[in-house]
């Protein structure tokens, strides 16, 4: 059953009509309320950047498994960098490892940035393969990622309207955030391995909000409010959008982190996708937003850093001790 997600048009909120920003910020905080999911189009990343680095991506994967080990992620020192094979991660308690493979990379950050010489985790250089092996690769990312970072700022202040706050009520969160991108390979499966070993086990995003390219070949399942797996197809030229549980938190559970997997069971063929994973700064602190509790509906959840909660739960679904 496909999952009935709302689209999303951002093309009116980035013209000169003040009322396009509030119009399309109702409609975001409609979504993560019922769902916690929704489509964007209208989003001004350029079709050509994301179809480049799916290219980018599929040729990565296609390297023989000594070169995409030459990046293994622990080889980044602790920093949940480079690559991770097939069984590396079990996002889902109790199942068998997750049937996919990925590549990691965060905010670039030299050995005299502040964050890295303070000993901040998960902060530091990231760890590229060669050029000689993987052509464009690093130009690629980066390109993309800075165009994510800058959609990522346009939703938070979206979310932010949304929930009653000025536009601008995030920035401070933001001033060195710590996002992930992260490409994504999952190999076909048959219907029969369901109950064993899936592409990704269910799971709820752990930081801000989540966007998602994917390709065509499907896989993507959201959780409905009933227990159902509906399937989030995929839709030309969108970003999926998901809430990660501190958005949860921050709202007071107002907004819906919700459970989701990847079964690639359908196309009988690889699947592609990449994930950005837009995370407040490190030291933020994230307490219950003042439009979201009340005399009559008092904060739910204590307060907590950012980091603290990003670093244990990449400690609960790595399998391999020191690694990510």
């Amino acid at each position: 059953m496909q999952a009935n997600l709302p689209v999303i048009d951002l093309a009116p909120s980035f013209g000169t009509d003040p009322d396009g920003p509030r119009a399309v910020a109702r409609q975001i905080d409609a979504a993560c309320r019922r769902h916690g999911f929704f489509y964007v189009v209208g989003h001004g990343v350029p079709l050509a950047l994301i179809s480049h680095l799916f290219m980018v991506n599929r040729r990565y994967f296609e390297l023989p498994e000594a070169i995409k080990n030459a990046c293994h992620i622990e080889r980044s020192g602790g920093l949940k960098r480079g690559y991770d094979p097939i069984g590396w991660q079990a996002l889902e308690a109790g199942r068998p490892a997750d049937l996919k493979e990925s590549y990691y990379l965060g905010a670039e950050r030299g050995l005299d940035d502040p964050l890295v010489r303070a000993g901040t985790p998960n902060h530091g250089p990231n760890l590229w393969p060669d050029e000689a092996h993987a052509p464009g690769f690093r130009q690629a990312c980066e390109t993309y990622a800075a165009a994510m970072e800058r959609l990522g700022r346009h939703l938070m202040g979206l979310i932010a309207l949304g929930l009653g706050l000025p536009r601008t009520h995030f920035e401070p969160f933001l001033h060195d955030p710590m996002p992930i991108l992260r490409l994504l390979h999952y190999p076909p499966q048959q219907a029969s391995q369901l109950d064993d070993q899936i592409g990704s086990g269910a799971h709820t995003d752990w930081g801000g909000i989540t966007l998602l390219a994917q390709d065509d070949a499907g896989g993507l399942q959201v959780r409905d409010e009933l227990g159902r797996w509906l399937d989030a197809r995929p839709i030309e030229g969108s970003f999926v959008v998901n809430l990660g549980d501190l958005m949860q938190r921050w709202t007071n559970d107002a907004y819906r982190s919700t459970l989701h997997r990847v079964v690639n069971a359908q196309s009988g063929r690889d699947r592609h996708s990449i994930a950005y994973f837009f995370d407040i700064d490190y030291h933020a602190r994230v307490e219950v937003l003042p439009t979201c509790c009340s005399a009559d509906n008092p904060a739910r959840h204590a307060p907590i850093t950012a980091g603290e909660h990003i670093v244990e739960m990449y400690r609960r679904t790595t399998l391999t001790e020191n690694t990510a």
